[in-house]
């Protein structure tokens, strides 16, 4: 895994153009195939860059997990993100923190598109 910084991603146009906002890990861990039929229960996840806390050596850390058709997989980590906005990501109910995967709060997304120049 990769240690990465928010200034050297903000360069690249591609990553900041595929962040999943929408795909959290709730979804991400989900059958593909659900009950409903509308497009609101269908979410593409083989493509971009889905981001969510983690512990790491017993610190929560930012992950990048890169998704693909066949394999997604842990791409890299984020530095310099507020821990407490982190921590308060891992204060979401059990439903939403799946696999010790916690989705991104408002207020952190919020705080990393202003960091990558999205807001």
């Amino acid at each position: 895994m990769e240690h990465l910084s928010i200034a050297d991603l903000k360069k690249s146009k591609y990553f900041i153009e595929n962040i999943r906002w929408d795909v959290t890990p709730k979804i991400f861990l989900e059958p593909r195939i659900s009950s409903g039929d509308g497009p609101e229960n269908k979410i593409d996840i083989t493509y971009g860059y889905m981001l969510y806390i983690d512990l790491v050596k017993d610190k929560p850390t930012l992950l990048i997990m890169q998704l693909k058709h066949a394999m997604s997989q842990t791409v890299g980590y984020l530095d310099n993100i507020p821990e407490d906005l982190m921590r308060e990501a891992m204060q979401c109910t059990q439903s939403e923190c799946i696999a010790g995967m916690y989705p991104l709060t408002e207020k952190l997304e919020k705080w990393l598109k202003k960091e990558f120049g999205l807001s």
